[in-house]
């Protein structure tokens, strides 16, 4: 599912601030992330979307108890997306509905732009889709050149903008469903650009007479021709068959980081999220089951359709857009907000028709790992469910591997927004967004809130999980850097009733070899992003106004610096 991101009524629109622009040089082509892999590109810092900053040697447990703020900008609603660099030029969308560039160096903004008036300008939204979706970006760009792209949430937009001015150069819809939107990063490579999109329709059915449900997830790649200022649509595919759609599927949303890329095998991976709907055989064939529980525990489920993508890790072909593979995890998974759930009440079996499933989406795109950059083997995918798995598969044909549980599952996770990948361990944030209560591994201690962990590549044993500090929950993924792993302390919610955003969040460091914490240092607000490295500086977001957060809450853009 999406996370459901919206049951807000009215939002507060940024003001009309047009394109501010100041001719300042944000780099050459040939400084683009896409160029030079030591600069941060995209969510998750590179096409393997594995959020390590590989040859950076200037960061480490030595000095990182002197990083300081180099200079902040404040937003009044926040900043979540993993911000890029390019150059002197680090780039991100905020959520009151703009997207900066700014030399990180001179704390001088380059340009900003208004995405809600371009947005409103492809076209403006209807009620309903005010009511529903937001006209702002929540993506981490990418950078070819002297473009700069960006998803958006209202209309499901991907928008071209000049790397050098901000001036829009391009727009294209990549799914027309009114509720669509692109909470997915997208990717960069070979002349196309790659994104799915996911919907916050599982939320309008708690409306009244809203039928339920129509939006299915697609994933595209896109090309772009700077001088005609066009898109073209190289391939489009969705996760569930148009057979399957008019039985009355739909769903399977593609929503978190960024999908990565397998050079030699010439693919592209990404992960779905649960259905919304489904058919009426399927409601019938759950019915006939005793007892009529969906079988997780099984690798076949003969309800289950294999043309219906849900809870799946695709692999497509970077240029044909065939799908080579499909790992789907069996058990029907539809839920929507009807279907019963802490704080949004009982089933209503009229919007939500079937046996609800427990919504364990890949909550993320994996992280291709090539066996030259670590010592566990051979090539893998390796990605997180919401339900707490995380896999590693086989990039030739999906098999898996090994598949550990790291943490309990929860309506956000879980596992969700991506982990980070070096050459001996995959990083997490277990969510635990349900506070269950639970023992860390190996340690045995008992928590009730979020923990930072890493396993093994090479067998997926756990190798250290720590409790975040000041029994803190985390949201945002974590970046491997040196001996370190940095990452989102999002907040504190110490009686249960999700009130981290009114609370100081913190960027904790910790020894990425032994789990231990080395720093935990308080932000003036909440912190649900990653952060971007790039040489002493690390550079991330505060603030947040997605789903559960209150319609204003304030936000800093940092960037900061250790002593070397």
């Amino acid at each position: 599912m999406t996370i459901l991101h919206t049951l807000i009524v009215s939002f507060l629109f940024c003001l009309l601030h047009g394109v501010q622009a100041t001719e300042g040089s944000g780099g050459s082509s040939g400084d683009s992330p896409g160029d030079n892999p030591a600069q941060w590109s995209g969510w998750g810092g590179n096409i393997h979307n594995n959020r390590w900053s590989a040859q950076n040697n200037l960061l480490s447990s030595a000095n990182i108890r002197s990083l300081a703020d180099h200079c902040t900008l404040n937003f009044p609603i926040g900043v979540s997306a993993t911000p890029v660099v390019s150059g002197d030029a680090v780039y991100f969308p905020t959520w009151d509905g703009l997207f900066v560039a700014l030399d990180y160096r001179s704390c001088r903004v380059l340009w900003q732009v208004n995405v809600t008036s371009i947005i409103h300008n492809f076209k403006t939204p209807t009620p309903f889709q005010a009511q529903n979706t937001r006209p702002v970006s929540r993506t981490s760009p990418q950078i070819d050149g002297n473009v700069v792209y960006f998803g958006t949430l209202t209309h499901a937009l991907v928008v071209a903008v000049s790397k050098t001015t901000g001036r829009t150069l391009g727009v294209v819809q990549i799914n027309d469903h009114p509720l669509a939107i692109i909470t997915m990063s997208p990717t960069f490579f070979d002349g196309k650009l790659f994104v799915g999109t996911s919907s916050t329709e599982e939320n309008v059915t708690l409306l009244p007479g809203y039928r339920c449900c129509s939006f299915v997830g697609n994933m595209v790649a896109v090309a772009f021709n700077a001088a005609s200022g066009r898109f073209r649509v190289v391939w489009d595919i969705s996760s569930i068959s148009k057979p399957r759609q008019r039985e009355g599927w739909a769903g399977a949303a593609l929503w978190g980081s960024q999908p990565s890329i397998d050079v030699s095998r010439r693919l592209v991976f990404v992960g779905t999220g649960n259905a919304y709907s489904l058919s009426n055989a399927t409601i019938h064939c759950q019915a006939s089951r005793v007892p009529p529980e969906v079988p997780y525990t099984t690798n076949i489920d003969t309800c289950l359709p294999s043309d219906v993508w849900q809870d799946s890790v695709l692999a497509i072909n970077l240029d044909s857009g065939r799908v080579a593979w499909v790992q789907q995890r069996p058990g029907v998974d539809m839920f929507t907000a009807a279907c019963g759930y802490p704080n949004f009440g009982p089933q209503n079996t009229e919007l939500c028709r079937g046996i609800p499933g427990p919504d364990s989406d890949f909550g993320m795109a994996p992280t291709f790992v090539p066996s030259s950059r670590h010592s566990g083997g051979g090539d893998k995918v390796v990605v997180g469910r919401k339900n707490g798995e995380l896999y590693a598969l086989s990039p030739q044909d999906g098999h898996i591997f090994w598949v550990t549980v790291t943490s309990p599952k929860g309506i956000t996770g879980g596992l969700s927004w991506g982990i980070a990948v070096d050459d001996s361990r995959a990083y997490f944030t277990a969510i635990n967004s349900d506070y269950k209560t639970w023992q860390l591994q190996p340690s045995g201690q008992t928590i009730t809130r979020s923990a930072y962990g890493a396993v093994s590549l090479s067998n997926g044993a756990v190798l250290w999980e720590t409790a975040v500090p000041r029994s803190g929950l985390s949201l945002g993924p974590p970046t491997v850097v040196g001996d370190l792993v940095l990452v989102a302390r999002t907040g504190q919610d110490p009686n249960g009733t999700a009130s981290y955003d009114q609370s100081q969040g913190g960027l904790v460091a910790l020894n990425k070899v032994t789990g231990g914490v080395i720093q935990d240092l308080v932000l003036s607000t909440n912190f649900h992003g990653g952060v971007a490295i790039e040489g002493q500086y690390v550079l991330f977001g505060t603030g947040y106004s997605g789903f559960g957060a209150p319609a204003l809450v304030p936000g800093v853009f940092h960037v900061m610096k250790v002593r070397t």
